[in-house]
């Protein structure tokens, strides 16, 4: 999907192996806090695949979850996504659903 980075189609190819795949960020660029520490490695992105269902968490929360058997999706409504979000979840949604 155009505007999609590549590591997040890595990283749903690595769920499809492994069953789950993380990618870890920095909330906070630069430092963090007083002195001169570096803001710590929180889970940017986690995708889980079974054979039930397919899971997408953003920054730790679970914004989607699709049902294999039903290809129905539900989107978490008290995650408020950002417009690149939106198209992360949009983008896991289509697939999820051609798995």
């Amino acid at each position: 999907m155009i505007g999609i980075d590549n590591e997040l189609e890595q990283l749903f190819l690595k769920a499809q192996q492994n069953g789950q795949a993380v990618i870890k960020d920095r909330w906070a660029r630069g430092n963090y806090g007083c002195c001169s520490t570096r803001a710590p490695l929180v889970e940017k992105y986690r995708i889980e695949i079974n054979d039930r269902e397919c899971l997408f968490y953003i920054w730790g929360f679970l914004a989607v979850s699709m049902d294999r058997s039903s290809r129905s999706a539900s989107i978490n409504k008290d995650y408020r996504a950002s417009n690149y979000d939106q198209k992360t979840i949009d983008w896991f949604i289509q697939k999820a659903i051609n798995l």
